[in-house]
């Protein structure tokens, strides 16, 4: 097992969707900043959001996962759903470093940075001196925007990684194709401007430039109002919003912050109301879960693509 995992490195190394390198102590993984050694596929594993949880439910890890944390909704893909029932909550929000201790994981992802917070006692460190590996999806470390292409290179990471190289091609290739697919219906389509509105009353937190959530709204011919944003999601004023005028506004559902109000809130703003998007009532609702890294990513393509051309 060992020197096949070895060898499979090099395929890694090749494809560019790591940089890893093989090692007489096995597949070495840059991952965020931080180097992971894995001798063979770790056996127990801890995944500490949603989107991240359902990436390693559609590779196939099975009962691997014994845990995770922090659900964005509660209706997963109808392909992983059975599936995520059975993984144990560890908490509605991130778990203790001794409530994910008590697992036994050796291995810990995280979907977002916030996973291995310093100040909760959850560091990528902390773990690492317990003898515990770490990885991280890659949106959230990226130095230059990311999308559907690191997306794909974290499912070909975490293939590698738990020996299910042969899924991951399968689940890459699905994404692919459906989103090839809204590409060739949307040919020739004009890009609608679109404001992705998040939350926030002082402030509006909405989608920037340098996330897959971008991407997905890219590929389903909307443009982004605040795409030169160079963050995933970042505050901006309400001026801001009302003077780049969105033609559409994409309101953003998830647990700690649903949708109820929110297209009343922006129609009762007095900035946000004067936007063509409000006077129009040109509005779509998205899981936050989609406009992250994940399998829901063709989803959200598809999603956008509907509502905001019918395609």
């Amino acid at each position: 097992m060992r020197r096949l995992f070895a060898l499979a490195v090099v395929a890694l190394f090749l494809a560019g969707c790591a940089n890893a390198e093989s090692q007489a102590d096995g597949l070495r993984v840059e991952n965020c900043g931080s180097t992971e050694v894995f001798p063979e596929p770790p056996k127990r594993v801890v995944s500490l959001n949603q989107h991240a949880t359902e990436i390693l439910l559609a590779l196939g890890l099975g009962d691997r996962l014994v845990g995770t944390a922090y659900p964005d909704d509660l209706a997963p893909p109808a392909s992983v759903a059975a599936a995520y029932a059975g993984v144990p909550l560890l908490a509605d929000q991130y778990p203790s470093y001794e409530r994910i201790l008590e697992t036994e994981p050796d291995l810990v992802v995280g979907g977002y940075s916030s996973a291995f917070d310093d100040t909760e006692g959850r560091s990528r460190k902390t773990f690492e001196d317990n003898g515990i590996r770490t990885l991280l999806l890659s949106e959230s470390c990226a130095a230059s925007p990311a999308g559907m292409d690191t997306l794909l290179s974290d499912i070909a990471m975490f293939g590698e990684v738990l020996g299910l190289q042969e899924n991951a091609r399968q689940v890459a290739a699905g994404i692919e194709q459906r989103v090839r697919a809204v590409a060739e219906r949307l040919a020739g389509a004009e890009p609608v401007d679109v404001f992705v509105y998040d939350s926030g009353e002082q402030a509006a937190f909405t989608l920037g430039g340098n996330g897959v959530g971008h991407d997905a709204l890219r590929r389903a011919g909307g443009r982004n109002v605040f795409g030169d944003v160079p963050e995933v999601f970042a505050d901006v004023s309400w001026e801001q919003v009302a003077a780049r005028a969105p033609r559409a506004i994409v309101l953003v559902d998830y647990l700690a912050a649903p949708v109820q109000n929110k297209q009343a809130y922006l129609a009762g703003h007095p900035l946000a109301s004067g936007t063509p998007a409000v006077r129009e009532q040109r509005f779509s609702t998205i899981p936050l879960v989609e406009l992250t890294e994940g399998i829901r990513f063709p989803d959200a393509v598809e999603r956008l693509a509907r509502d905001l051309h019918g395609a």
